[in-house]
């Protein structure tokens, strides 16, 4: 006789009845309505993505990536409903197909929810051929493929003439690009014109405007975010010595051109973010304290290794002249 059976028997021999229904659960015990998770918003690129050259400017034991920076335009709302994940990649440049193939694995691997490369396509254009990885319009066509393999929501930068950088100096003193790794001007107005007929027929893919935002910088016209507006009278206020990475204050007006966009994304909302220069670098340097301490630290201590060094030396010139000897050197 089954356990249901011999229940219901009890409760007839008592003249009883029984529930079948289940107790009501305390509420202390009761499960919590599941969260839901943040929106995972990856940032792929280049040097650009990877912040290089920032650790200068900030004090940071590394560069400060994109990353970083739009996650200080985050508002107390949006820090509970967005993360941001970087997967910027300095050395890009150096093999463009296998990181740019990377890069794509790490946001499918990672179900991002929104993939942002601003400046993903340019060392599949710019840069030196080779038979490996060609670069202008054929490379242009292998960043795409790869891009096709996103299944989320895209924000893409476009290809900037950057012919200005020409006239920069990176960490050795020298431009850090040079004429041989340019498209020409018509191959590069080609190839953005090729990304734009690509991402037309993409719904969920939005085109940064990088090229745009370059020109303004160079030619000294407003750069406007909703009701923001910053003229740049020269490229030193927005680029770094070499030209062709953002300083900053420049960094901080990308971040908020692109979440400007991402705000018009379906799931991401305009609540979720600032638009406030000041408080978007107060919030950088908020996010990077604990690294420029670290630094800091690093190079106290480095520097009273030094000084003992030296210390040490002079006691050793002292004692030998005291003896008469000559200085060791």
């Amino acid at each position: 006789m089954t356990l249901l059976l011999r229940l219901l028997l009890a409760a007839a021999l008592s003249g009883g009845s029984l529930a079948l229904a289940a107790a009501p659960q305390d509420d202390a015990t009761a499960p919590a309505p599941a969260e839901t998770a943040p929106l995972r918003v990856f940032t792929m690129g280049a040097s650009v993505s990877a912040g290089f050259g920032l650790s200068a400017e900030l004090a940071t034991e590394k560069d400060v990536a994109l990353s970083v920076f739009l996650e200080a335009t985050l508002t107390e709302r949006g820090r509970e409903r967005v993360t941001f994940v970087d997967e910027g990649e300095g050395w890009f440049f150096n093999a463009p197909y296998k990181s740019g193939a990377r890069l794509v694995d790490a946001a499918v691997a990672g179900d991002a929810d929104l993939v942002v490369g601003v400046d993903y396509l340019f060392w599949y254009a710019y840069g030196n051929d080779s038979r490996s990885a060609p670069r202008r319009a054929k490379g242009l066509e292998a960043g795409l493929r790869q891009l096709e393999r996103l299944k989320c929501p895209l924000i893409i930068g476009d290809l900037p003439d950057i012919a200005h950088a020409l006239k920069g100096r990176g960490p050795f003193g020298a431009p850090i690009v040079n004429r041989s790794m340019f498209p020409s001007a018509a191959e590069r107005l080609a190839m953005n014109e090729t990304l734009r007929a690509w991402a037309k027929g993409r719904p969920n893919v939005r085109v940064l405007g990088l090229a745009d935002l370059m020109r303004r910088y160079v030619e000294s016209k407003p750069v406007r975010v909703r009701d923001l507006e910053w003229k740049v009278s020269s490229l030193g206020e927005a680029l770094q010595k070499d030209l062709l990475h953002p300083n900053a204050r420049g960094t901080a007006w990308v971040a908020m051109i692109l979440v400007d966009q991402i705000a018009a994304i379906q799931g991401f909302d305009s609540d979720d973010f600032r638009f406030d220069e000041a408080a978007v670098l107060a919030q950088v340097d908020e996010l990077t304290r604990e690294s420029r301490e670290r630094r800091a630290d690093k190079e106290r201590r480095r520097a009273e290794r030094k000084a003992k060094r030296e210390a040490r030396a002079r006691e050793r010139e002292e004692g030998e002249k005291g003896r008469g000897l000559a200085p060791t050197r």
